[in-house]
C-alpha cells in the first residue's frame, strides 16, 4: 500500500510518543518520524524531562506537536494527554526505541479498514540491528498478572505471514482505532509503567474487540534504552500486583494466594541466593493502595489472555554485549553481539558482527553438556552447518559474501551451551 501526495492533506493516523529524559535517542526517532511525515500527524507529549529533550524536538522537527506535561505521571498517563489532543481516527503508539517504516504503517492501517472488529494490529517486533531475532509477535498475561511479549528473544529467520488474532498487543508499536481508545477512556494511570497496555486490551476485549498481528510487516526496538532494569523490576512488580487484583481478586480485589505463595518463594530464593529482595515488599505494598474496582471479565475473555502457551512464553533477556567495556571483541575483527553469557551461548542463539567485506570466519566450537548440531546464520539463511559431541572441539571455516555484517550461532538444540574460541576473519 502507497501513500499518494493528496493523503498529506487528509492523514489518517497520529503517531503519539511518549518521552522522558529521552534526548540521546531523538537522533534515531527524527529517521522514523520523517519518513512517516507525509502520511501522519505526530504528537511527542514529554514527561517532564530535565534533559532538553523538548527544546531538541523543537529543533529537529519543528512540524511535530510536542506537548509539555506538569508532571512525569508515567507512560499512561503521557499517552493520554496525547489523546486529547488527537483527532485522526487512527493513532500509531511508537516507544522512543523503536522504528518503522512508512510502507509498515500503511500496511497496519489497510489491516485495520478490512477487519472492523479489530481495536488495533501491531506488526512484528525486531531486535534493533538484528531482524532474525522478534522481540513481539502479540502479547498475553499470566496468571500473575505479568504481561509478556509472544516469542520475547526467540530466534525466528521466518515467522507465520498471514494475519493472525492475538490476545493483546504491545504499546511499544500499535496501530489503534482512536474510537476503541476514546471507549476504553485510554490507559489507566494508576500504572506507572509496564503493562498497561496489556490493561488496555483486557478492557477492549471485554467491550467486543479484538486484536491482530501482521507478521509480514516489520518494526525494530532496542532493548534495554527506555529504563534501567533495576527500577523497572519494582514497576513490573507493582504492575502484576495491580492487575492480579484487578482481574484475579475477586469482588475484594485481594491478591489471590497462589499470588503470595509464590511471591514468597521468590524472596526466599533471593534470599537464600543473596540477591536483594527486601525491595519487593514496599512494591507489593504500595499496590496493594492502590484504589481499584474489580472487572469481572466473561471467563472465556479471561482464559483467552492467561492461557498457558509453553512455545511463546519469553526467553531471557539477552545483554547487547557491544555495549560492554573489555567485553566486545570475539577475536580479529568479530565483535560480540547480543546473545552471550560470560562468552558463551546458553539461551539460544549468540549475534556477532563481522566487517562489510567479503572474508572468511573461522572459529572451534565446543559443546559443554548435550550432542547436537551448531548452524551459522546470516540473513540469507545457514551458511554452515556441523554436529557437535559433547566436550569435542570441531572446527568451523565459512565464507561470508560482500555486505554481510550480521551473523547468528544458532544450536538446533535450545539447552546446548556452546562455547567458541580461536575467532577470526580473515579478508
Amino acid at each position: 500500500m502507497r501513500y499518494r501526495e493528496g493523503d498529506r492533506l487528509n492523514k489518517k493516523i497520529t503517531v503519539v510518543i511518549v518521552t522522558w529524559n529521552s534526548s540521546a535517542l531523538l537522533p534515531k526517532l527524527a529517521e522514523t518520524l520523517n519518513e512517516l511525515e507525509p502520511i501522519c500527524d505526530v504528537v511527542v507529549s514529554d514527561n517532564s524531562s530535565t534533559d532538553q529533550t523538548c527544546e531538541i524536538l523543537k529543533e529537529i522537527l519543528p512540524w511535530v506537536t510536542v506537548l509539555n506535561n506538569r508532571e512525569n505521571g508515567g507512560f499512561g498517563y503521557g499517552n493520554n494527554r496525547a489523546f486529547e489532543v488527537c483527532r485522526t481516527p487512527y493513532i500509531l503508539l511508537l516507544n522512543t526505541d523503536a522504528g518503522i517504516s512508512a510502507s509498515a504503517v500503511l500496511g497496519l492501517l489497510e489491516v485495520l479498514e478490512r477487519n472492523k472488529s479489530a481495536a488495533a494490529v501491531q506488526p512484528i517486533i525486531r531486535l534493533w540491528e538484528w531482524p532474525l531475532v522478534t522481540l513481539s509477535a502479540g502479547t498475553a498475561m499470566t496468571e500473575y498478572g505479568r504481561g509478556y511479549d509472544y516469542d520475547f528473544m526467540h530466534f525466528q529467520p521466518a515467522p507465520a505471514g498471514g494475519i493472525v488474532e492475538v490476545p493483546a498487543v504491545t504499546a511499544a508499536v500499535s496501530l489503534f482505532r482512536r474510537e476503541a481508545l476514546q471507549e476504553a477512556g485510554g490507559f489507566d494511570e494508576r500504572i506507572f509503567m509496564y503493562y498497561e497496555d496489556t490493561d488496555l486490551c483486557l478492557r477492549l476485549r471485554e467491550k467486543g474487540y479484538n486484536f491482530l498481528l501482521a507478521p509480514s510487516l516489520e518494526a525494530e526496538h532496542m532493548m534495554g534504552f527506555s529504563s534501567n532494569r533495576g527500577i523497572a523490576g519494582k514497576w513490573e512488580l507493582e504492575s502484576s500486583a495491580y492487575l492480579a487484583r484487578k482481574y484475579l481478586g475477586g469482588e475484594k480485589c485481594k491478591l489471590p494466594a497462589y499470588w503470595k505463595k509464590m511471591e514468597w518463594k521468590t524472596r526466599l530464593s533471593l534470599m537464600l541466593n543473596r540477591k536483594p529482595w527486601f525491595w519487593r515488599i514496599s512494591a507489593v505494598q504500595k499496590a496493594e493502595k492502590i484504589a481499584v474496582k474489580h472487572i469481572d471479565m466473561d471467563d472465556s475473555v479471561l482464559q483467552d489472555i492467561i492461557a498457558p502457551r509453553p512455545m511463546r512464553m519469553p526467553f531471557k533477556r539477552h545483554v547487547d554485549n557491544t555495549r560492554a567495556k573489555g567485553h566486545s571483541s570475539m577475536g580479529n575483527d568479530v565483535i560480540y553481539g547480543p546473545g552471550w553469557f560470560d562468552g558463551r551461548i546458553d539461551n539460544g542463539f549468540g549475534c556477532m558482527r563481522v566487517p562489510a567485506r567479503a572474508g572468511s570466519l573461522t572459529f572451534m566450537a565446543f559443546s559443554y553438556n548435550i550432542s547436537g548440531s551448531l548452524a551459522l546464520w546470516s540473513e540469507k539463511g545457514v551458511i554452515i552447518r556441523k554436529f557437535l559431541r559433547v566436550s569435542e572441539r570441531t572446527g568451523f571455516t565459512a565464507d561470508i559474501d560482500e555486505g554481510t555484517t550480521h551473523l547468528y550461532l544458532v544450536p538446533d538444540r535450545r539447552k546446548q551451551r556452546i562455547e567458541i574460541d580461536d575467532v577470526s576473519y580473515t579478508l
